[in-house]
């Protein structure tokens, strides 16, 4: 069984009964900052300040921020490069997509993903069993091109991320009412942590989550 820890905007940690990830750990952007974490891996999807905090986590721990196959015990981690898009005039620059092979299940944190990803990269993921994808637009791609991702990927279970919350720092970015607007049957779990088991992904049903962040 894996469980699935969201610390808000695209900070997880992905852990079973004996090892931990975590991937994307911020600075102080309005989110309440986690103390005396500790992980097997910490993944950094690319170099903007919420997204790379690696001090937040008490080492040691395997740090995993270029492009690249790792593997850890039964763990494999690619990270793969994408873009991170524009906003306005201004090139964002790259980020990684990370594709973690865990417990048999395939998951792929699309950090800041800023444009749908093209046949090359789509071929490079491969399946994708749960998907965390951003949704906010602006820094990212929106509701709608994460739509897009969705439907070339066919996950089971996703995660959307990096959208505006009242307590975020980060406010030009959307809320997460576009992307619901989009998929009404999106759930909204009272809890800061989702468990996903292989009889889940094994029944077919497709499932949308949101939680809350502590």
């Amino acid at each position: 069984m894996l469980k699935f820890k969201w610390f808000g905007h695209s900070m997880w940690e992905i852990s079973t009964a004996s090892v931990s990830i975590i991937v994307d750990p911020f600075t102080d952007i309005g989110y309440p900052m986690p103390k005396n974490l500790v992980a097997n891996i910490v993944i950094s999807s690319h170099e903007h300040y919420d997204h790379n905090n690696f001090k937040l986590i008490t080492p040691p721990f395997q740090k995993i921020s270029q492009i690249g196959a790792y593997q850890l015990k039964d763990i494999k981690v690619k990270l793969i490069e994408a873009s991170h898009g524009r906003l306005e005039s201004k090139n964002l620059g790259d980020t990684y997509l990370c594709l973690i092979h865990i417990d048999g299940v395939s998951i792929l944190h699309c950090g800041d993903l800023g444009v749908v990803p093209n046949d090359s990269i789509l071929s490079e993921i491969g399946v994708v069993d749960v998907l965390l994808v951003p949704v906010g637009g602006k820094y990212t791609i929106d509701a709608g091109m994460a739509k897009e991702v969705i439907e070339l990927l066919s996950p089971k279970i996703i995660f959307p991320m990096h959208y505006k919350l009242k307590c975020s720092k980060i406010d030009i970015i959307d809320t997460i009412e576009p992307f619901k607007a989009l998929f009404p049957s999106m759930e909204k779990i009272e809890s800061d942590f989702f468990c996903v088991d292989n009889k889940m992904l094994e029944s077919g049903e497709v499932r949308i989550i949101t939680m809350n962040y502590e």
